[in-house]
């Protein structure tokens, strides 16, 4: 449709390569060790191990692999399309289309898992049941995006005018069509339109949020209300709900335009045949898919460990003081509390113990 030496040399086209190569670079560069402190964070100091901290611990993972791949489509934009390490393409499209969509589950699940806690305070969320099914639905992404190109169903060749590597059925194979279908399903299940059910998840938390931040207004004047332990716990568990709201916010910002783009698609190849009217444009055909599905993937792991590193104070004490050392946190810092799935193990701080000890001794000093 494109004359690929037309292209490259067109200096519009040009110049958007390079910046968009040049914010893959960035995401290689910065992404990568912030990603890979925040996964240090999460697993070497003492913190309780509750769903949250699991997930936060997986999430930096996958960040850590999505922003690593970023090198590759950075080098490729920035050498005009002209793919680097092309014996990587298949590897590299498995591994990020699996740390995509594992990353889009992971904030489901901490979104909706502290929705369920807001509106059922009473009910626990078993960590080992939300784990098992990640664990399950790793091991099904596996299957279908490891073993289809093993058994020659697919094909992963480099595609210039998207500008990366991705999977198409070999024609004439049996089941071809099938898989694509298929593919067409997953990408909108596992990457398209989570974007809904976590953005009504977010809405919810968000809406208990201020309605709990109402009522603790309204007991200000209240003699004990602020004194008392359940009130610091509250606190607490507005904190790290606050925190999974703002990740589950940049999650949305990131991927609606992947979810507009692929509602475009969907009328496409409904209505018309690829590219169709949407997709003649130059601008959708050379950049829609790249940017949404690709770079706003690799933003959005620039940006959580910057959300860890200005919301989690314990976060910042642990990287003033020397991360890989491993340090302990003390008690106080550990309690800043990732979750609140259980308030009744939430410790009091020391300060707390001594005030209580010194309220004991004075009731038994006037008896």
């Amino acid at each position: 449709m494109y004359n690929k030496t037309e292209f490259v040399h067109h200096i519009a086209y040009r110049t958007a390569d390079i910046t968009i190569g040049s914010l893959y670079l960035s995401c290689f560069l910065f992404g990568l060790p912030a990603n890979m402190f925040s996964l240090c964070y999460f697993t070497r100091n003492k913190l309780k191990k509750d769903l949250p901290t699991y997930l936060y611990t997986l999430t930096s993972l996958q960040d850590s692999f999505i922003s690593l791949l970023s090198l590759n489509h950075g080098v490729t934009m920035l050498r005009y399309r002209e793919v680097w390490l092309p014996g990587f393409c298949a590897a590299h499209h498995i591994l990020f289309q699996m740390s995509q969509r594992m990353s889009v589950f992971l904030v489901a699940a901490l979104s909706v898992t502290r929705t369920y806690t807001l509106l059922f305070p009473l009910k626990r969320i078993k960590p080992k049941s939300v784990l098992k099914l990640l664990a399950v639905l790793w091991v099904l992404m596996t299957c279908f995006f490891v073993i289809s190109p093993s058994i020659k169903l697919v094909q992963i060749p480099y595609h210039w005018e998207s500008g990366y590597c991705w999977a198409e059925p070999i024609p004439g194979k049996e089941f071809s069509s099938t898989w694509d279908e298929l593919d067409n399903a997953m990408d909108a299940a596992g990457l398209a339109f989570p974007v809904i059910p976590i953005t009504v998840s977010c809405v919810i938390s968000a809406y208990k949020i201020l309605a709990i931040q109402q009522v603790k207004n309204k007991r200000t004047n209240t003699k004990y209300a602020i004194k008392q332990p359940s009130a610091n716990m509250k606190s607490k568990n507005r904190k790290a709900t606050g925190t999974i709201i703002i990740v589950t916010m940049m999650y949305i910002v990131s991927n609606i335009p992947l979810f507009v783009n692929y509602v475009l698609y969907l009328i496409t190849i409904i209505s018309f045949q690829y590219p169709g009217p949407i997709y003649s444009s130059s601008v959708m055909y050379f950049y829609s898919w790249n940017v949404t599905a690709i770079l706003s993937t690799s933003l959005n792991a620039v940006a959580n460990p910057v959300v860890y590193l200005t919301r989690f104070k314990a976060f910042r004490r642990w990287i003033r003081g020397g991360c890989l050392r491993g340090t302990n946190l003390s008690r106080q810092e550990s309690n800043f509390k990732i979750s609140a799935n259980d308030s009744s193990s939430i410790s009091l701080t020391d300060k707390n113990i001594a005030r209580a000890r010194r309220f004991v001794n004075q009731e038994q000093a006037a008896k």
